[in-house]
């Protein structure tokens, strides 16, 4: 077992303070993935890393009930297909960690080693922020999109589930101005990110070019030179503003 990296959680959920009363079983049953000599023991530390990287609890995987004890659960059952994917996963991560990274090191030092935490950062589904709205705006519109970017906000700034740095809106317009009929909303998107990060000079610089793209010389030029005041020394932008201005 010593290929798992175990997370460390320093507040335990409702279903975990269940599963530390309830007694794990000396020789879990039906393990696939894992060792077949899995003490119950590293079986419980197992599975709270699994809860915490994916920010889930046991009946995501498990037949059982939330909030039920976990005597009435059935965790041999392989009834729900997200087991035979964690199953998959399981083995995924060990190929990457046994096959792959160890061939990275050529001196001695300790090897890179991924786990669950590695992609799913407390989330379910690994997905960028960026690809999580994209899905949203696809679906339900700009609005949507810009309600439910405030709300992941305030829910997880400053963990580590979703990227809130200044690049990710940006992203997110490019993404969906890849349908050129949509540069508006585009637009808007960018206009939030000035809103989140009025001092990020990219910011403006990718308005500058979606102004340019319309056609529209006079506020690309206004929106590289905010950029320009905000990043003096970047001469990339003093290129692009210098050729806008000159023709």
């Amino acid at each position: 077992m010593k290929h798992i990296l175990f997370v460390v959680l320093i507040l335990l959920t409702t279903d975990q303070l269940s599963a530390q009363q309830w007694k794990w079983p000396d020789q879990p049953k039906n393990l696939t993935a894992l060792p077949a000599a899995t003490t119950g023991k590293e079986l419980q530390r197992t599975m709270f890393s699994f809860t915490g990287a994916l920010g889930v609890k046991c009946a995501y995987c498990h037949v059982g009930e939330e909030g039920k004890d976990f005597k009435d659960f059935d965790f041999v059952s392989d009834a729900k297909p997200a087991k035979n994917k964690a199953r998959l996963m399981i083995k995924m991560v060990k190929n990457i960690n046994t096959q792959f990274l160890t061939g990275l090191h050529e001196d001695n030092s300790p090897s890179i080693q991924v786990n669950c935490q590695t992609c799913h950062r407390g989330n379910a589904l690994p997905i960028l922020l960026e690809d999580h709205l994209k899905k949203t705006f696809d679906r339900s519109g700009l609005d949507s999109t810009i309600k439910q970017y405030r709300a992941l906000r305030e829910q997880f700034y400053g963990g580590f589930t979703f990227n809130f740095k200044e690049g990710t809106l940006l992203r997110l317009a490019d993404k969906i101005l890849d349908d050129t009929t949509k540069m508006q909303a585009a637009m808007e998107i960018v206009k939030l990110n000035i809103e989140m990060y009025p001092a990020f000079a990219f910011s403006y610089t990718h308005l500058a070019s979606y102004f340019e793209d319309l056609g529209n010389k006079q506020a690309a030029i206004e929106n590289y030179q905010k950029a320009l005041s905000l990043n003096p020394k970047n001469e990339m932008i003093k290129r692009q503003l210098d050729k806008l201005q000159s023709k």
